[in-house]
């Protein structure tokens, strides 16, 4: 009989995709007790900010206990801190730049995959030595290449775990390696239930309904609004007035203001998903489709202010 058994209390994200964390729990909990038929090599795929990283990191703690922290690797993926894509190499050579970045706000030391390799080598101080590498996609195909041997033939007691939000990059001599437990977005309706098993944006069903429109599915997101309405008390009233105001159409330049706002925070991306998620809902046709266009703009080099004057004052 296995040792750990799956909690609801247990992760950040039970509620939805409940059979994959189950299989992955299985498999996880195969390794750790020896048996033989564990696969040593598991990607968590499919699609960003629904949590992967949370769930299984969660399961690992659980099993290594204080050995979680000096037998575990963590190869963390800080695009989004970048603004960049944080590619994984075969040797890591530092830059000024990313190592301001990563050592100053995240105390993290990045390395390529020669020392990924050259560390899954080294003995486990505990029993077990686990990796985890975050967005395996954006290994270079030279890394790739380099960690074929360490995924194909690990020394014993070794596990790798990788997320990829995009499988189909993956090299299919790394895919062919690895046992894939593919994950999905939450429905409407789970995400709410979590939403509400958290007691997040109780005070009010209008913001907790368009925060659920803008994480689309995805915790993370979902996480990430409450957090900020939890450290700026103004923000969740920003957001409210917001939504009174694109339905008016009046105060335009006050929800300009509120605009700006939100994409200081990081958020007016998602921001215009749930927007866009509410026009099509509602049959706002003409609406939607502005709201399209103003996302389709902001990869451009429009400057943002004359971008969210357009979005509000374009008929």
């Amino acid at each position: 009989m296995l040792r750990h058994r799956l909690t609801v209390t247990s992760f950040v994200m039970i509620i939805g995709n409940k059979e994959n964390i189950e299989t992955l729990t299985r498999y996880i909990d195969m390794f750790f007790s020896g048996d033989s038929k564990a696969p040593h090599f598991i990607i968590v795929a499919w699609p960003k900010h629904i949590g992967k990283t949370s769930i299984a990191t969660d399961i690992l703690k659980q099993r290594m206990g204080n050995y979680f922290v000096t037998d575990m690797l963590h190869i963390k993926d800080f695009s989004e801190q970048l603004e960049k894509r944080h590619t994984l190499r075969i040797e890591y050579k530092p830059t000024s730049e990313i190592a301001k970045i990563l050592v100053k706000d995240n105390n993290y030391q990045d390395i390529g995959v020669r020392e990924i390799n050259r560390r899954l080598q080294q003995s486990a101080i505990g029993k077990h030595k686990v990796t985890f590498i975050e967005n395996i996609e954006r290994m270079t195909t030279e890394a790739a290449n380099a960690f074929l041997k360490t995924c194909e033939e690990p020394l014993p007691k070794r596990l790798i775990i990788a997320t990829t939000s995009n499988h189909t990059q993956l090299l299919e001599t790394i895919l062919s390696r690895a046992l894939t437990i593919k994950f999905n977005e939450l429905s409407n309706h789970e995400l709410l239930e979590r939403m509400n098993s958290k007691n997040m944006f109780s005070t009010s069903d209008e913001l907790k309904q368009l925060v659920c429109n803008m994480a689309m599915g995805k915790p993370w997101i979902a996480q990430r609004m409450y957090d900020l309405t939890q450290e700026d008390e103004e923000l969740q009233k920003t957001l409210i007035d917001l939504i009174h105001d694109l339905s008016t159409g009046k105060n335009i330049f006050k929800a300009h203001d509120a605009l700006k706002k939100i994409y200081k925070y990081g958020i007016l991306d998602a921001f215009l998903d749930g927007r866009i998620a509410y026009c099509i809902n509602n049959n706002l046709q003409e609406k939607w489709e502005k709201r399209l266009a103003t996302k389709r703009l902001m990869r451009t080099n429009i400057n943002i202010e004359n971008l969210l004057l357009y979005w509000l004052l374009k008929k």
